[in-house]
């Protein structure tokens, strides 16, 4: 396992190299990295969802069985939440950016970095499991996250808007169900469709990871000082984390993909949402697109070393 994650995370990173080095270029530039922050938020990793929802749930007793493990994400980013709120207090956390501290503890990038990466290490047969787990970390940020970001700016919010409801339903949320109506009615889809669907699918990956080289590439690094509240992210997001969703999944009556998908999603990078919703919210937003850069560089090195751990210790 920690050979083929080593391989996988040099492919990923082979991506993310390209995508550094072409943002640099004029042909591409800012325009070319929005482009492809789009295309793989609202097109790829859409089509990315219905494809393995129709593939790996054939009938809709797969599909209710796989929902049936739905309330163990919830529970696991739950405490992670808690853990975040605790320790927010007890540093001592400024109240400007303490939204996004325990946002960063807490919410993982599944999408843009999580699906790649299980997909890169475990296969297409992770997808589902995936799924779920996203589903929980969609729901709970545009609630109790942008709930806590919106408290930063001293401004009196409720738990549940309108506009958060909204943003649940985004465009990975949308293929997820456009590909569970599918298999609830089970339709049958015609080639001509199928074949498209198959091969947009396959451009998840090396969009998203283009993408993120982009970021890196735009990250000002010079300018970043490692302070505390940075240092204790990064200890909490790799350290404590992983093993706080060690202990949780050991204990998890499930079985052992599920487990190892859970532990990866869980110790993916802050979400790249974290910095658009800190400015909205008025929070820090300079302090959340550090946490944004740094966590996903470093996540990078921290991947294979969570994978030799789990193949040596034969964690789950």
């Amino acid at each position: 396992m920690v050979f083929q994650a080593v391989q996988s995370v040099l492919s990923l990173l082979i991506l993310i190299a390209i995508g550094f080095f072409v943002t640099k270029k004029p042909w591409f530039g800012k325009a070319g990295s929005d482009l492809f922050s789009k295309f793989t938020v609202k097109v790829a990793i859409p089509v990315y969802m219905t494809y393995n929802v129709i593939t790996t749930c054939e009938t809709k007793d797969k599909l209710f069985e796989l929902f049936r493990s739905l309330p163990i994400p919830f529970a696991t980013i739950l405490l992670s939440l808690l853990l975040g709120l605790l320790l927010a207090r007890v540093f001592k956390v400024e109240q400007k950016r303490r939204g996004v501290f325990i946002n960063a503890v807490t919410f993982s990038n599944t999408v843009i970095i999580g699906f790649p990466v299980i997909s890169s290490l475990f296969g297409d047969e992770a997808t589902p499991d995936g799924m779920i787990y996203y589903t929980a970390n969609t729901i709970l940020f545009w609630t109790i996250g942008v709930y806590l970001l919106r408290r930063d700016s001293g401004e009196n919010v409720k738990l549940v808007s309108w506009e958060g409801v909204k943003k649940i339903f985004s465009p990975p949320i949308i293929g997820f169900l456009i590909g569970m109506v599918i298999v609830l009615l089970n339709i049958e889809l015609p080639e001509f469709i199928f074949t498209p669907l198959e091969m947009l699918k396959q451009t998840t990956t090396p969009m998203a990871m283009i993408f993120i080289g982009s970021i890196i590439s735009n990250a000002d690094f010079k300018s970043m000082k490692l302070t505390k509240d940075l240092a204790l992210i990064l200890v909490v997001r790799f350290i404590v984390s992983p093993i706080f969703m060690a202990m949780i999944c050991m204990l998890l009556p499930i079985d052992q993909m599920m487990k190892q998908v859970f532990f990866v999603l869980a110790t993916m990078p802050a979400m790249t949402q974290l910095g658009i919703m800190s400015k909205e919210s008025d929070s820090d937003y300079e302090f959340a697109s550090v946490v944004v850069a740094v966590t996903t560089t470093v996540s990078m090195v921290a991947i294979p070393i969570y994978m030799y751990i789990i193949s040596a210790f034969q964690l789950f």
